[in-house]
């Protein structure tokens, strides 16, 4: 199968979506995974006029906005709000007529098959593409860093998912969840800031993803120099504050729950949680899923992750391991999708729409199972 024009290659996250076409190298578009609607609405919709805004419009309305987040955990909870985020990205970020474009999506790995089809629905029936094909982000993060046997550690914003990817299909079984994702971070982060008086300002959730993104960083150990590690943040007082000290136990708490927490949790160490992962699969495999453990997610960009977890997990399985990181890790599962469009063999995926009117779900259950 192939088409005149490249196609477009959407990524649903929980924070941020991803968008662009298969034929660059990074997407056009990013922006928050957020619709938002007047507060004094009060959930009526649809009985008056109004105006909605999509992404990052809607984030800095906040005040003035109820915001809806379509994507929990990577499972989309408001299909309303999805297929409005849908045709905002096509008409008004990639500024294309989704009739002349085939789509890939990417998906949570845990996507059931209910949710793939009413996917298939509303990409076919609302939007008209030509084609479609829904991979597992994990396969797709794989492939964005030009493997096809390796693990996906993808550490979102609601979700940190491991799962072991064998020759571009994903072990099911193995798929690991450690319950800790930016999310537990940025609490964490939040209440550590309060209790130390510090003026967040209004929009306390976007200066707390500013700390994270700018401030966080893993070390090897604790046994190091701490003006190597100065970090301040300015507050909407203008003053500099010093956060080292959260900055570390924030970024630690993937590394060590417990003991950053103080208490016993249910949050699973990402070390563990990677090694636990590859003893489920077969012996056989576990030397060539360890030769390419792929970090992707927006958590995976914090300065010295990539090491830290590539020596824990050495230490854990006296295994030599190659750890992959990206400076561009919340984009690796969109540059998979743009990967795989380009394949040869990636055309007995696709379902196109007149297969879609034919067959139906079992078109769907059998091409995206």
């Amino acid at each position: 199968m192939s088409f005149e024009k490249p196609a477009v290659v959407i990524d649903n996250g929980s924070y941020n979506i991803k968008a662009g076409f298969a034929c660059d190298n990074h997407p056009v578009s990013i922006f928050r995974t957020v619709v938002g609607r007047p507060d004094y609405l009060h959930g009526s919709y649809g009985r008056q006029s109004y105006d909605v805004y999509i992404g990052d419009d809607a984030v800095s309305k906040i005040e003035d906005l109820e915001l809806n987040k379509p994507v929990e955990k990577g499972r989309i909870v408001h299909w309303d709000n999805m297929e409005r985020i849908w045709h905002h990205v096509f008409y008004k970020e990639l500024k294309v007529a989704p009739e002349d474009r085939a789509v890939v999506l990417a998906c949570t790995t845990t996507s059931p098959m209910e949710e793939k089809f009413k996917c298939c629905e509303v990409f076919f029936e609302t939007l008209n593409v030509p084609a479609l094909c829904i991979q597992p982000q994990a396969v797709l993060a794989v492939y964005g860093s030009g493997y096809t046997t390796g693990i996906s550690v993808d550490l979102g914003y609601d979700t940190t998912e491991v799962t072991p990817v064998y020759q571009g299909g994903r072990i099911e079984y193995a798929h690991t969840e450690t319950r800790l994702a930016g999310s537990q971070v940025s609490e964490y982060l939040k209440l550590q800031l309060e209790e130390r008086g510090i003026d967040l300002g209004v929009n306390t959730a976007t200066v707390i993803e500013n700390i994270k993104r700018d401030c966080l960083y893993v070390t090897k150990d604790a046994s190091m120099t701490r003006s190597d590690y100065e970090k301040y943040h300015r507050t909407a007082d203008g003053d500099m504050v010093h956060v080292c000290r959260e900055a570390f136990l924030a970024a630690e708490l993937i590394f060590q729950p417990d003991l950053v927490m103080g208490q016993k949790t249910d949050f699973l160490p990402l070390p563990d949680a990677v090694v636990n992962a590859v003893l489920v699969c077969d012996a056989e495999l576990r030397p060539d899923l360890y030769d390419a453990i792929v970090l992707c997610g927006g958590l995976a960009m914090i300065p010295g992750l990539q090491e830290r977890l590539a020596m824990e997990v050495e230490n854990l399985t006296q295994t030599p391991v190659n750890v992959i990181g990206s400076p561009e890790a919340y984009a690796v599962a969109w540059l998979g999708g743009a990967t795989f469009a380009g394949l040869p063999d990636a055309k007995k995926m696709w379902v196109t729409k007149k297969q879609f009117e034919e067959y139906g779900e079992k078109i769907v259950r059998n091409k995206f199972l």
